[in-house]
């Protein structure tokens, strides 16, 4: 039988988590209609053994790619590749589905043509299970639900996280999407990238996606973002290079205004690793260069930088860099010396 979803799940040393991630899924009752690849990126923890009791168990349902670690965006790379559904999504192995908006996905992708489906998602924190507020730039609150869009009508809207996106597979597979491997902070490739080809899209009001956050080793906790800054500039640096090669081959008003978005995004969070360090003539100096840089080539980008702290360093060229450091240290805890 056709498969209509395959959900790609990038899974290193997450053996605490694998079972309720996979079992979400299965709950759902529509085994038939999935495909889910577990993609075990040189895992060194007991993942390798429960995928693959997964695999022999719902055989036609779990497949396993077992891989030499590469990263997160060398697993998605993987799965993109192995692929064999109508639509394709990510869903990362320490976190998990709503088993009754995932049925419904699945229900409502038989009948689906666009070339994006997105869907909602809740942020949970880890111990506590607590559902974070949602945030205010999620494109969910400039939206109509099960209204088609064209991707110029919502371009500039905020950018689509990767826990929303459902791609159609022949999409990413004949466009060649690769997303860089060995490195962290890919996600936002894996969201940008394939826009180029994105024409039609449709959003349904279902909290599929439920994000795991707060754990000490999370990309996003920011001790692990002060110890792969380097990534982190890295990406972005791809996305302003992304955008220089959209833009020199005409790309459409839309597309540009999107990734304009995302870069203003980028931009801020790089500056903000940068504050939570210390300060130090280093980091005051790469904050300067940024908003040098951003401020005389990339004028729409500043234009639409979302945080009033950052403009006002990149402005007048980083004065009141310290007091400004140290509300940012202050804000995540880091220290104040």
């Amino acid at each position: 039988m056709e498969k209509v979803l395959t959900i790609i799940v990038p899974s290193y040393n997450v053996e605490q988590y694998l079972e309720k991630c996979v079992d979400s899924m299965l709950a759902a009752g529509c085994n038939d209609d999935i495909e889910i690849i577990l993609v075990n990126d040189g895992s060194t923890d007991s993942t390798h053994d429960l995928a693959e009791s997964y695999a022999r168990k719902y055989h036609g349902t779990v497949r396993v790619i077992n891989k030499q670690n590469g990263g997160h965006g060398s697993a998605i790379n993987a799965g993109i590749l192995a692929a064999t559904g109508t639509y394709l999504r990510i869903l990362d192995g320490d976190d998990w589905v709503d088993a009754e908006a995932f049925a419904k996905l699945v229900e409502k992708l038989h009948s689906a043509t666009e070339d994006v489906i997105v869907t909602k998602y809740n942020t949970i924190q880890d111990v506590t299970w607590k559902v974070m507020p949602e945030d205010r730039f999620d494109i969910y609150h400039f939206v109509d639900c099960d209204k088609p869009y064209t991707f110029g009508e919502i371009a500039d809207m905020p950018y689509i996280r990767i826990h929303q996106l459902n791609y159609r597979t022949d999409l990413m597979q004949a466009n060649d999407i690769t997303i860089d491997e060995k490195c962290f902070y890919v996600d936002v490739e894996y969201a940008l990238y394939p826009m180029p080809y994105v024409h039609t899209l449709r959003f349904y009001d279902l909290p599929v996606y439920q994000y795991r956050v707060g754990r000490p080793k999370q990309s996003m906790n920011i001790n692990r973002m002060q110890q792969y800054v380097s990534d982190h500039r890295l990406v972005m640096t791809r996305i302003f290079e992304f955008y220089d090669r959209e833009k020199e081959a005409d790309t459409s008003n839309a597309l540009l205004k999107y990734l304009e978005y995302e870069l203003s995004r980028l931009v801020v969070t790089q500056t903000r690793i940068w504050l939570s360090f210390p300060p130090m003539k280093r980091y005051r100096d790469f904050i300067r260069e940024l908003g040098e840089n951003v401020r005389a080539n990339y004028p729409k980008v500043y234009s639409k930088l979302p945080n009033k702290a950052v403009r006002f360093l990149f402005r007048f060229r980083c004065f009141g860099y310290r007091p400004i450091s140290w509300l940012v240290r202050k804000r995540y805890g880091v220290g104040k010396q």
